[in-house]
């Protein structure tokens, strides 16, 4: 009798694959490698979030993904990505959740639906056998060495490298990475802004090129730029893009309010969309203007501006 219970529970538990992704962690700390996990809706619901993608370690995974967009309020699979620590973490709001602001932390974590991003890239290849397609966020490229060009060896950061090898811009995005023979000899150069070292014979190597796969989706936008010094790509959502302060015309100053600014400028249209911002110096005068059906203002001497790339 025991044996037929038994024999009853594996069938029950192999025709069960509401349960094949475990419950999403509270936060995210003490994690190092991305995982994919499900959301509850009681999950989505409390719990404090610090930044606009990335977020704090501390911050609710499942309140995070809600605020990304990577889950309706009744939750979802989502795929949860370790990220660096920042400087400065900005709040915002999106989706029905608003975010704090924060000053330094040691971790970070990116939240995506699976299907909108591959997973997030490894740090290096050591260890890779085969070819991976994998998501660069623009934080993962930041630091790190590299040794090689067009074929680096495969303890170099992927994410830096791809950037060397002009797959990706510095904002991010979509690689392949494939596995190659070690080299007798890599010689290192400069290209895209990225300076890569020269290096003797070494075991294992990669190559790094653009993915055919749709590009890193986009976080939410911060509420402004301050405190940020370097690129940021992410999504404008249309409540975002409706009201807030603007000073300045084409360079806006960091504490501009982002979305707004960016109807002003034309790079979307009032229902939101993808943003590409760059940091700028500050400027002695910010002249306002009317353009888009946003009306900016002018301000005196301001420390640091943000201006709008187009997109690649």
């Amino acid at each position: 009798m025991t044996r037929i219970f038994l024999m009853l529970g594996l069938l029950a538990i192999g025709t069960a694959p509401a349960f094949a992704q475990p419950a999403c962690p509270i936060d995210f700390q003490s994690q190092s490698a991305s995982m994919t996990c499900r959301c509850a809706p009681d999950a989505a619901v409390a719990g404090m979030v610090w930044g606009s993608g990335p977020y704090t370690t501390d911050s609710r995974v499942c309140r995070a993904a809600l605020h990304a967009g990577a889950i309706p309020a009744s939750g979802g699979v989502v795929l949860v990505a370790p990220a660096a620590g920042l400087q400065g973490y900005d709040g915002s709001t999106a989706n029905g959740v608003t975010t704090s602001d924060y000053g330094a932390w040691p971790g970070s974590f990116t939240v995506a639906a699976p299907g909108a991003v591959a997973s997030a890239c490894p740090a290096d290849f050591q260890n890779q056998a085969a070819p991976i397609t994998c998501a660069c966020m623009a934080d993962a490229a930041l630091s790190g060495t590299v040794w090689g060009s067009g074929t680096y060896t495969n303890d170099s950061r992927v994410c830096r490298a791809a950037i060397h090898a002009g797959a990706i811009p510095v904002t991010g995005g979509t690689v392949t990475v494939t596995p190659a023979p070690g080299q007798q000899a890599y010689q290192g150069s400069t290209a895209n802004g990225i300076a890569t070292e020269d290096y003797g014979p070494w075991a294992g190597s990669f190559t790094v090129a653009a993915a055919s796969a749709a590009p890193v989706a986009a976080a939410a936008c911060p509420a402004d730029f301050q405190n940020r010094s370097t690129p940021l790509s992410c999504t404008c959502t249309a409540d975002a893009a409706m009201a807030g302060v603007v000073w300045g015309s084409g360079t806006y100053t960091t504490d501009s309010r982002i979305c707004r600014a960016a109807v002003h400028a034309g790079v979307i249209p009032v229902t939101g969309g993808t943003v590409n911002l760059q940091p700028a110096p500050g400027l002695q005068a910010y002249a306002g203007s009317a353009a888009n059906g946003v009306t900016t203002s002018s301000y005196g001497p301001w420390s640091a501006s943000f201006i709008f790339q187009s997109p690649k």
